[in-house]
C-alpha cells in the first residue's frame, strides 16, 4: 500500500496548523498581557492604600494578600468587588480614585489583588 500526499495537501494543512499556533500563542500572550496589566495598574492606582502603611492605615484597605481581610471580600466574588470599586464603597471612592484607569484596568487590578490572596 502506497501513501501518496500531494504537496498541496501538505501545505494546507501546515498553514491550518501554523494558524491554530498562532492564535493560541496569541491567547497565551494575552492572558499573560492581563495578569501585567492588573499588577501594573494595581501598583500604579491601588498599592498606596492596599499595601498597609500610611495610606491603609487611614483608609483601612485590606492589606494585599492578607486572607483574613479579604475572606469577607471574596465570599461576595469578584462582579461584585469590580462593582464596589467602580462604585466605591467605605473611604474608597469610586475607581478609587483613579480616574484615568480604564474599566479593563480595574477589573484586571482587583483579579490580581484576588489572586494574590490564594
Amino acid at each position: 500500500m502506497r501513501c501518496i500526499v500531494s504537496i498541496d495537501m501538505f501545505y494546507r494543512n501546515s498553514t491550518f496548523v501554523l494558524l491554530c499556533l498562532l492564535t493560541y500563542s496569541a491567547m497565551a500572550v494575552g492572558a499573560e498581557g492581563e495578569k501585567d496589566l492588573g499588577r501594573q495598574t494595581y501598583e500604579r492606582a491601588c498599592a498606596s492604600c492596599h499595601k498597609g502603611g500610611f495610606g491603609g492605615f487611614f483608609t483601612g484597605a485590606p492589606k494585599t494578600g492578607k486572607r483574613s481581610a479579604w475572606k469577607p471580600l471574596l465570599e461576595k466574588g469578584i462582579d461584585e468587588l469590580v462593582a464596589s470599586t467602580l462604585e466605591g464603597i467605605g473611604k474608597m471612592k469610586p475607581r478609587g480614585e483613579c480616574e484615568d484607569c480604564s474599566d479593563l484596568e480595574i477589573v484586571e487590578a482587583v483579579k490580581y489583588m484576588v489572586r494574590q490572596v490564594d
